[in-house]
């Protein structure tokens, strides 16, 4: 099926590639600042897709984008980052001047890592950031995140325990999962922090959650800091039989 480019036990080969290096800190580096009358007040086209920033947008699955306001000095804007088989991953992310953050996705043996290797609001970034995971998934959303969730649990009996259900937090995307053990929701008598599930599960003190689209499963792990790119917005496009961008799976 096209789009499937993560394939099972292929991952780390797929995706060993298709880093390509970071941009520098020009927020400018994703884009072709030569003029085209095309785009005209659309902004710059994007390097991998020729899309003008300004209308990429338009192929992207918005629906489930929840991005918070902006902080000063900042603004979302449409990003886009190489995928194998002449696939892109369109993104809403910060920039802040001329600071961007930029994200890029490399393989695993069983898993592909959502990387952030520029920041918009750090001066300083040593190294990437791992944000999150991305798997294949199939099926039903609640019932492909759940299998994913639990085949990291090492304990059966507690594997079975966790389920997906949606997050219903504002300010996360519209179609955000979290793994939990109680479809009402967990919490303590005393208080004290909810974290059930494992490293993939239900944590309340943290922005850590899953969604599921286009065929994949996308786990975040924000901690508690402020999320520089928008994971509603998340879209893997190619071209069509015409030579249009769009979102595959449509």
């Amino acid at each position: 099926m096209r789009g499937h480019w993560v394939m099972a036990g292929l991952l780390s080969l797929a995706l060993a590639g298709c880093s390509g290096g970071g941009a520098d800190d020009n927020a400018d580096k994703g884009t072709d600042k030569t003029a085209d009358a095309g785009c005209a007040d659309d902004g710059e086209k994007l390097k991998l897709t020729g899309l003008c920033k300004g209308r990429a947008v338009n192929s992207m699955n918005m629906d489930a984008s929840a991005s918070p306001e902006a902080p000063d000095g900042c603004e979302w804007q449409v990003m886009e980052a190489a995928l194998p088989a002449d696939e892109v991953l369109l993104y809403r992310g910060l920039v802040c001047g001329k600071k961007a953050a930029e994200i890029e996705i490399a393989g695993g043996a069983e898993r592909a890592e959502v990387k952030l290797i520029k920041s918009a609001m750090s001066d300083e970034m040593p190294e990437p950031f791992t944000l999150g995971y991305l798997y294949t998934a199939e099926g039903e959303p609640a019932q492909a995140i759940t299998q994913r969730a639990r085949s990291v649990i090492e304990d059966p009996a507690e594997a079975a325990k966790c389920n997906a259900r949606p997050a219903n937090i504002e300010g996360w995307p519209k179609d955000a999962y979290v793994i939990d053990t109680d479809p009402k929701g967990s919490n303590t008598v005393d208080g004290s922090p909810v974290a059930v599930c494992g490293d993939l599960g239900y944590f309340d003190e943290g922005f850590r959650f899953w969604r599921a689209a286009q065929g994949y499963a996308w786990f975040f792990d924000f901690g508690q800091d402020y999320a520089e790119i928008d994971p509603g917005s998340l879209t893997i496009v190619a071209k069509d039989a015409q030579g249009n961008w769009g979102a595959i799976g449509q």
